[in-house]
């Protein structure tokens, strides 16, 4: 699915400042670009701010850690001069960099800021850019699928508000990149055929090629491979007019792809080949690590083990040379199912375990970061209210100095003069007691940010625990079935075979009856369960060690296997044990002990 078309953009305003700005470098600077040079010789603060965003924007490609230093300069230089112009194009400048380094956190914290001050500046075509590029991020690394469709709606509304045709089918595009993602073809299909309506309209070829490709595999995931392979050849023959590169290697893995349905391998292949050597020559790195996942993905499901291992092995180190955790979740993936055919069952299991740590790593990244952008927002309007908190205080200041005055010039003239002293002095105990008020509201609202911190933990404890339990159901299923595999293994192997078999058996019997992770997870529950055990005992004080513990699995709304699974007994033995805590607690037959438990 392509989400967007390769269209930067920058407003007239901002093209004429850079024009003059990278004019006046030349002209002064010749060929250096010193920083001392900018700062000593550049007498309009804008036009040095302008000067190190240029710079920031050419070494991008060149030197990322110095395009950052140069475009926090420009920040810096931005926030002394109090320009909002040029603070909203800086932080975007460094959302986009941080986006270039997979750093995804940093980059929406920049975005937000961006778009805040491009609004308070009612730019509205920039602030659509920025809900643009917030919702992408959001979407093509699976942040949050309701954050995107949030920032994709903003869009749209802006679009219908400027009445941009662009604007409103790249939304509509984009929205139904969404749908698509949760596998609501028939919403998914609306918005993209709205969008290919809107860009025939506009007579834009590109917009046209996105459209008919993101269509195509609308047509592919419901099995309809002729008209998707019609799709495809439609977008492919514009994108090779336009010689759209990047669009071209979609439309080939596409193409590939409903090749390889109809069993035509050579030709499958041959597609996947050349996207994959147009992903190189534009330097995509993302295209390139998905359509090698994708070529591993093929040769797997082709039988060819030994390619499919390749493949995911140059996936793993591109993805850990870039730090980039679903690609390596990916490969790892890849490498264990593979290994997994290739009896390499050691192998298999070791790739395995990477594949669960780096999934578990992703899932609390996210979980992290989305309360980091919590908190940066809280803190943000914190900081709002204790500048206006602080420009009320001053403003109180400059009043009391000037009834102080008053006062001394008053006494001086006469008597007559008490009765305007006395509205004065009522006018500051009216001010006083307002700046109580303002005072107590921000008591409050700390408080109620703390409340709501303290529930986020909470949340996040309850998050912690169920992945712990769901990692240790995870874990010991998998090595059931890998017991199970070997078991069926020919029994008349050679004797070093059938050893290394006793010991792989021998491993895994030994990693089902471990009980370091399960102590551990018992540890965790305790802990974070004092509370709710504390009011459990209280209501009911005579239940077990075991039965608490159970409630609070219940609590947690694991499922008898889960339980089961964690505490390494039979489902009967569960159910039994739930039996007698329902009739310990006296439930009637239509009350639910979940439920129960869940109101406790």
């Amino acid at each position: 699915m392509i989400y967007s078309k390769s269209m930067p953009y920058i407003s007239f305003r901002r093209f004429i400042l850079l024009f003059i700005s990278f004019g006046l470098f030349i002209g002064i600077h010749g060929q250096s670009s010193s920083l001392q040079q900018l700062s000593t010789d550049t007498k309009d603060g804008l036009e040095e701010v302008y000067l190190y965003l240029q710079l920031a924007n050419e070494a991008k490609t060149i030197d990322i850690e110095q395009a950052l230093a140069y475009s926090r300069q420009a920040l810096q230089l931005a926030n002394i001069i109090s320009s909002a112009e040029a603070r909203a194009e800086a932080n975007e400048l460094i959302g986009d960099i941080y986006l270039m380094m997979n750093n995804f956190q940093p980059s929406i914290n920049y975005f937000l800021i961006s778009g805040k001050l491009y609004k308070s500046l009612q730019e509205k075509e920039e602030l659509a850019r920025i809900y643009s590029k917030l919702g992408s991020l959001y979407l093509t690394n699976d942040y949050n699928l309701e954050s995107a469709q949030y920032y994709f709606q903003l869009l749209l509304d802006l679009g219908i508000d400027l009445n941009n045709q662009n604007i409103i089918a790249n939304a509509y595009n984009r929205i139904g990149g969404i749908f698509f993602k949760q596998e609501d073809y028939d919403e998914a299909n609306h918005y993209l055929r709205e969008a290919l309506l809107l860009w025939e309209q506009l007579s834009d070829d590109e917009g046209i090629s996105i459209a008919l490709n993101n269509i195509g595999e609308i047509y592919m995931m419901r099995g309809s491979y002729n008209t998707a392979l019609d799709y495809f050849n439609q977008s492919l023959s514009i994108s090779k007019n336009l010689n759209q590169k990047s669009l071209m290697a979609t439309n080939y893995k596409n193409i590939g792809l409903i090749k390889s349905q109809y069993n035509e391998v050579d030709e499958a292949f041959s597609y996947f080949n050349r996207s994959l050597k147009l992903f190189e020559e534009i330097n995509n790195l993302e295209g390139q690590v998905e359509m090698m996942l994708t070529i591993g993905h093929q040769y797997y499901l082709k039988d060819d083990f030994k390619k499919a291992y390749q493949s995911f092995i140059r996936v793993s180190g591109i993805a850990t040379r870039t730090n980039h955790w679903k690609h390596i979740a990916a490969a790892a993936k890849g490498l264990s199912m593979t290994a997994d055919k290739m009896k390499n069952y050691k192998l298999s299991l070791q790739y395995f375990k990477e594949f669960a740590a780096y999934t578990d790593s992703m899932k609390q990244r996210q979980k992290t970061d989305r309360i980091t952008e919590l908190q940066s927002r809280f803190k943000e309007d914190l900081q709002e209210k204790e500048l206006e908190i602080a420009k009320n205080e001053l403003a109180l200041a400059e009043n009391e100095n000037k009834m102080n005055t008053l006062k001394l010039n008053l006494l001086i003239i006469s008597i007559f003069f008490i009765l305007i002293i006395s509205i004065l002095i009522l006018n500051r105990y009216k001010s006083q007691v307002k700046k109580e008020r303002l005072v107590r509201e921000k008591n409050a609202q700390l408080h109620a940010a703390q409340r709501e911190l303290m529930e986020i933990d909470i949340q996040s404890k309850d998050n912690d625990l169920m992945n712990f339990a769901l990692h240790l159901v995870q874990k010991n299923e998998m090595l059931q079935h890998l017991q199970k595999e070997l078991k069926k293994l020919p029994c008349d192997s050679d004797e070093e075979t059938a050893q290394r078999i006793s010991e792989l058996n021998a491993a895994i019997k030994q990693n089902l009856s471990l009980k370091e992770e399960y102590e551990e997870f018992k540890q965790k529950l305790d802990s974070s369960y004092d509370d709710f055990f504390h009011r459990l005992r209280i209501k009911i004080p005579n239940l077990t060690k075991n039965e608490e513990r159970l409630c609070a699995y219940l609590r947690l709304n694991l499922s008898s296997k889960e339980i089961a699974a964690i505490n390494t007994t039979s489902l009967k033995a569960v159910e039994m044990s739930r039996y007698r805590l329902r009739k310990k607690l006296g439930l009637d037959n239509n009350e639910l002990l979940p439920e129960y438990i869940q109101s406790i």
